[in-house]
């Protein structure tokens, strides 16, 4: 991840012949995944005065495929029941449990600034994070509204788990991550298939969201106190 690219000005001429910008380099990011930016999209960089093709920006070229976007689970450090307890959800999970969940999910590693789930995308996977830091938030009138903020031993994405809903907000990480991904299917199963690891994760996950209701809820009251003091 290049910091100075990140703090730049881009101008795109985007596929309707229309110049969009300036924008950041997180923008451009979130344009290629939505496929209005093609390695032939020609960007110009407002610091340099340089046109120049999207597949020719290191920044970009791992979304395009170019580079390789994301270490394997080769390349991930080698993680064992004990790193998996620091997760909340795990804690009281007994190391012959972890083991099994170890397997059934893989760990990632992701820079900073990387869109890991997307609103209204489908929840085919629940994150729980080792290290680093996670924000959550929605996008209204291109302005970004902040949800949450995720630091290690929590997790996100995983409302799914109990609706079966796509997901209800974009996820971005702060810093560099270390992810524990596990597919939605794959967990419900294990809490299918032995009751007392489910009880334990669920009422864990089910803390976190309860928790989420009352800040809400809170805020909310707040907000119409506030409103019926005006009048």
């Amino acid at each position: 991840m290049n910091p100075k690219a990140d703090s730049l000005e881009y101008r795109v001429w985007a596929l309707d012949d229309s110049v969009y910008g300036p924008v950041r380099m997180e923008v451009l990011r979130d344009w290629v995944r939505d496929e209005r930016i093609v390695p032939e999209s020609w960007i110009f960089c407002e610091s340099n005065r340089r046109w120049q093709q999207a597949g020719g920006i290191q920044e970009l070229r791992i979304l395009f495929g170019l580079d390789s976007a994301e270490p394997s689970l080769g390349d991930a450090p080698v993680i064992k029941p004990s790193i998996l307890r620091r997760i909340r959800a795990f804690g009281a999970l007994a190391d012959e449990d972890l083991g099994r969940l170890i397997r059934l999910g893989e760990v990632i590693q992701l820079p900073a600034f990387q869109t890991i789930m997307r609103a209204n995308s489908p929840a085919d996977d629940i994150y729980f994070i080792i290290e680093g830091q996670v924000r959550q938030r929605i996008t209204v009138r291109e302005r970004e509204i902040l949800i949450a903020v995720k630091e290690a031993g929590t997790c996100f994405g995983y409302i799914s788990l109990f609706d079966g809903g796509p997901h209800v907000t974009d996820a971005v990480s702060d810093t560099p991550v270390t992810l524990f991904r596990i597919a939605t299917g794959r967990l419900r199963d294990v809490c299918e298939a032995n009751p007392d690891v489910g009880v334990a994760i669920l009422f864990s996950l089910g803390r976190s969201l309860a928790q989420r209701i009352r800040s809400d809820d809170r805020h909310l009251y707040e907000l119409v106190a506030l409103n019926q003091g005006g009048k």
